[in-house]
């Protein structure tokens, strides 16, 4: 009889105890999304050290939530750390196979590890990881955006582009127009696709000088807006006007975003082009030296883009 109420009381403790354990768990997971706010004010604040500190911070409260290793993988992406991107999205896709944002932000990794890489079957490899795990989240969410507010058809699209497939490209970023129609990046995409017919490509950037002009003026350090009417302005030829924002646009380039100016060189290097050249753009050519002088520029070849683009 002893034995039997000894046994009944050690059941009652192992209850009790794993009902406290279930409840710490669940205080801890609760406070661990409590901080997810904040690291998101401090990502768009473009303090990525302190969000990612914040991150962590979740993460050591509740390890097995996806959206924490996906945030902490989207400031490893912004922050050129693509090896540590990966390894968060694989374990926020490994709690959730079928969570999209992860997905989408892989594909972006995978994306800009095979731009890196040299011409070779391992980078066509890579890029076709890339394509694959894009449209996947796509079908997913076909309406999906990354942490910026910029639709994934945009990454999609630019590696469309850099692969030479035009016409996909071109169905891409109408896709990502369709779902930020108030952004100014798919439209700026486009318009250094109508390469040929100027008259559309001059209408174009007159809608993303719109567009970019009301980013920048409804948060004022929104770079990606700066950048984009920065280089609207001198598709549309007025140098005094870019030259102001680029001031503005070397105010407000994230610091720890090693591709951002690089970013903008390369699309101004396309709009050269787009133009017909230097001797038809001459103008662009000193925006172009001021952004390679610059101590944030790394002065390499890089992905044509905003936030996820």
């Amino acid at each position: 009889m002893r034995a039997k109420q000894d046994e009944v009381e050690d059941l009652k403790n192992q209850l009790q105890a794993s009902a406290e354990q279930q409840r710490r768990e669940s205080a801890q997971a609760t406070l661990a999304l409590s901080l997810l706010p904040l690291g998101e004010r401090q990502y768009r604040a473009q303090d990525f050290n302190g969000a990612l500190d914040t991150y962590q911070r979740a993460l050591q409260m509740n390890t097995e939530n996806p959206v924490i290793h996906y945030r902490i993988g989207y400031i490893h992406v912004q922050s050129g750390q693509l090896d540590d991107a990966e390894h968060h999205l694989l374990e926020a896709l490994r709690i959730d196979p079928s969570f999209a944002p992860a997905l989408a932000a892989l594909g972006y990794v995978y994306r800009r590890k095979g731009e890196q890489m040299k011409p070779s079957h391992d980078r066509d490899k890579m890029l076709n990881r890339a394509e694959s795990k894009l449209l996947e989240a796509l079908e997913i969410s076909p309406k999906l955006v990354d942490d910026d507010d910029e639709s994934w058809w945009g990454s999609l699209g630019s590696l469309y582009r850099r692969r030479g497939q035009i016409d996909e490209a071109i169905r891409a970023y109408e896709a990502a127009a369709e779902v930020t129609p108030h952004s100014s990046y798919p439209f700026s995409n486009l318009a250094l696709l109508k390469v040929g017919d100027r008259d559309a490509m001059i209408d174009a950037y007159r809608r993303v000088e719109r567009l970019a002009r009301a980013e920048a003026l409804a948060q004022v350090d929104n770079y990606w807006g700066y950048a984009d009417l920065l280089t609207a302005q001198l598709a549309l030829g007025k140098t005094d006007e870019a030259a102001d924002t680029l001031i503005t646009v070397f105010d407000t380039v994230p610091p720890n975003s090693p591709y951002a100016l690089d970013t903008l060189r390369e699309a101004l290097e396309r709009l050269v082009g787009a133009l017909g050249g230097p001797e038809r753009a001459p103008h662009i050519g000193e925006f172009i030296a001021r952004i390679r002088q610059h101590p944030h520029a790394k002065n390499t070849t890089v992905t044509t883009s905003g936030g996820s683009g």
